[in-house]
C-alpha cells in the first residue's frame, strides 16, 4: 500500500476521498475541524482544541508552516511518502532547500509560475484570448495616469498572486483624489504586489478541466458565487453553482437570462481545455472568466490546483476526483460521467467577532470546535446542498445558514 501525503490550508474533503481508495493517508493543513476525518496520520498548524481564538489566517499562515509539519511527520513516524498531492495554499515551488527532493514525487503541476503571477498570466495570453485590461502600475502617479487614460472604464486593485478574491479593491475614480479609504490604501501599499484591472461587470463562471500531458477533458462549468453576488462590498469567494445552466446563471442576475447555455459551455469548455494545453497543465485545473453583460467571455485566471468545487464535482458526476486526479497525473484520463443533480456551495464569513456554539448541523461542513471564537471577516463554515430542483437545494442552504447564526453569537 502506499503512503499519499494531501497537503494544503483545508484538506478535509480530499481525506474523504482518499480514504476510499487504497492508500495509506496521511494530512498536513492548516486547520482540522470538528468534522474532518482523522487519516493514519495527520498535522495541523491551528490546534482548535487549545485555543480561545482562531485568529486570522493572513497573520497565521505560511506554507512553510505546513512543510515544518511535514517534516517533522516524516521524522516521527520515519515513513516514507510514495505521493504528494497539493490543495490550496501550498505549490511545487514552496518546496526548496531541503524539501526540494520531495517535488519529484508531487502528483500534479510542479511549475506554476506562469499562471501564479497574474500579470505574466495576462501578458502571455493578452493576444490569444480574451482578457480584461491589466497593468502593473509602479506607484500611485502611474496609477492615476492609466486611470486618466481610460476615464471609461471603471477598475480593481488585486494582488499580483493569490486566490479566493481576497484583497481586491473597487476603485471609484471620482473620489480617488479625496481624502477617503480607497485613496489611504492606494497611497500604502507595495505596488510590486498588486496589478490594476478592468473591472467586468457580469456573472462569474469557472470550468473544471482534468488533463494529462497529452489529453485535456472538461469536468464540468459551474456558477461562481462572490461576497459581491450577495450584495456586500467585497469579492470574496463564496461558493459555487454546478451545473452551469440556465437556471444557475439566472441565479442572484435574474435580469441576465439572454445568453445561451448550451453555447457558452461549449464555449466554455473549448476555451478552458486551450487553456491548460497552453500551460502544460496536469492533473485537476480551473479556469476563472466573467461573462459580461454583452455576453462575452472574459479569462480572469488559471487554478493550477483542486478548486473550491472538489466536492460539488464529485456530487454532481459521482466520480473519486482524487483518484482521477492521480490517474490524470500519471497518463490516464477517467470517462467524464453526465451531470446529476445541482450542488450548490456556500461559504459563510463571520461579520463580526462569534462565539462558537453546536454548529452539527445537516448540510453543515469544516465545523468549528465548540467554544472557539472565530474572528471577524473570517470564515466561519461551509454550506453543500444537492438536490435536482435548484430552488430546493438553494433553500436546503437557507435553512442551513440560518440554523448557524442560530448556533453562534
Amino acid at each position: 500500500m502506499e503512503n499519499l501525503l494531501i497537503m494544503g490550508i483545508d484538506t478535509r474533503p480530499m481525506v474523504n476521498s482518499a480514504l476510499n481508495l487504497d492508500y495509506k493517508t496521511f494530512s498536513v493543513s492548516y486547520f482540522k475541524t470538528i468534522d474532518f476525518k482523522i487519516p493514519y496520520r495527520e498535522k495541523h498548524v491551528l490546534d482548535q482544541e487549545s485555543v480561545i481564538s482562531c485568529g486570522r489566517f493572513e497573520e497565521n499562515y505560511s506554507p512553510m508552516k505546513l512543510l515544518q509539519l511535514f517534516d517533522e511527520m516524516t521524522i516521527e513516524n520515519n515513513n516514507e511518502i510514495d505521493k504528494i498531492v497539493l490543495t490550496t495554499g501550498i505549490n511545487a515551488n514552496d518546496f526548496c532547500g531541503k524539501f526540494k527532493k520531495y517535488k519529484k514525487i508531487i502528483c500534479g503541476n510542479k511549475k506554476t509560475e506562469k499562471v501564479d503571477n497574474k500579470f505574466k498570466f495576462f501578458n502571455s495570453i493578452k493576444n490569444k484570448f480574451d482578457v480584461p485590461l491589466t497593468f502593473q502600475p509602479s506607484d500611485v502617479d502611474e496609477l492615476n495616469e492609466i486611470l486618466q487614460q481610460h476615464s471609461n472604464n471603471q477598475f480593481i486593485l488585486k494582488p499580483l498572486q493569490g486566490s479566493g478574491g481576497l484583497g481586491i479593491f473597487l476603485l471609484n475614480n471620482e473620489s480617488l483624489s479625496k481624502n477617503n479609504d480607497s485613496n489611504h490604501i492606494l497611497q500604502n501599499i507595495s505596488y510590486e504586489n498588486y496589478i490594476l484591472q478592468e473591472y467586468i461587470d457580469g456573472i462569474n463562471v469557472s470550468s473544471s478541466v482534468l488533463s494529462s500531458h497529452d489529453e485535456h477533458k472538461n469536468l464540468i462549468n459551474s456558477r461562481l458565487i462572490t461576497e459581491h453576488d450577495l450584495g456586500n462590498d467585497t469579492f470574496e469567494y463564496s461558493g459555487n453553482i454546478v451545473p452551469l445552466d440556465e437556471n444557475s446563471l439566472k441565479m442572484f442576475n435574474s435580469k441576465q437570462t439572454n445568453f445561451d447555455a448550451d453555447e457558452l459551455n461549449e464555449e466554455m469548455k473549448n476555451t478552458s481545455q486551450d487553456l491548460i494545453k497552453e500551460f502544460g497543465l496536469i492533473g485537476s485545473n480551473g479556469v476563472d472568466y466573467v461573462l459580461d453583460k454583452s455576453g462575452q467571455l472574459k479569462v480572469i485566471e488559471i487554478n493550477p490546483r483542486f478548486q473550491g468545487t472538489y466536492e460539488l464535482v464529485e456530487n454532481a458526476l459521482g466520480i473519486n476526483l482524487l483518484e482521477a486526479h492521480i490517474k490524470a497525473c500519471e497518463g490516464e484520463l477517467i470517462e467524464i460521467p453526465n451531470a446529476g443533480p445541482y450542488s450548490v456551495k456556500k461559504i459563510i464569513y463571520a461579520r463580526k467577532q462569534v462565539n462558537i456554539g453546536n454548529l452539527n448541523i445537516p448540510n453543515v461542513f469544516d465545523v468549528p470546535y465548540q467554544g472557539v471564537k472565530i474572528e471577524k471577516d473570517q470564515p466561519l463554515v461551509t454550506i453543500i446542498s444537492c438536490d435536482n430542483d435548484l430552488e430546493k437545494a438553494m433553500d436546503d442552504v437557507k435553512i442551513a445558514e440560518e440554523k448557524v447564526y442560530e448556533n453562534i453569537d
